[in-house]
């Protein structure tokens, strides 16, 4: 979980939406193995989970950084080229 956050209202905000972007994240991977979901519905879901993404990123103090939301982006961006190459 990010470091420097205390509990409260911040902290809930930051564990739920780590969990949600491991449930999209877990999806993604799903629908890249080609599991009951189509291509439309991977790029959907590529779109939701890179603007929640977002949101944690600029949810984020100014300077802090998190490793586990920049692991999530790379993964994201390997489902994207994957699902580009499989395009053409």
């Amino acid at each position: 979980m990010v470091e420097n956050v205390s509990g409260g209202p911040r902290a809930e905000f930051f564990a739920r939406i780590q969990r949600f972007s491991d449930e999209m994240l877990d999806s993604l991977e799903g629908a890249s193995r080609g599991k009951d979901v189509d291509e439309k519905e991977a790029r959907a879901l590529r779109s939701v989970l890179l603007k929640l993404l977002r949101i944690w990123d600029k949810a984020l103090l100014d300077g802090q950084r998190d490793p586990r939301l920049e692991e999530m982006l790379q993964r994201v961006e390997k489902q994207t080229s994957q699902g580009k190459a499989g395009e053409t």
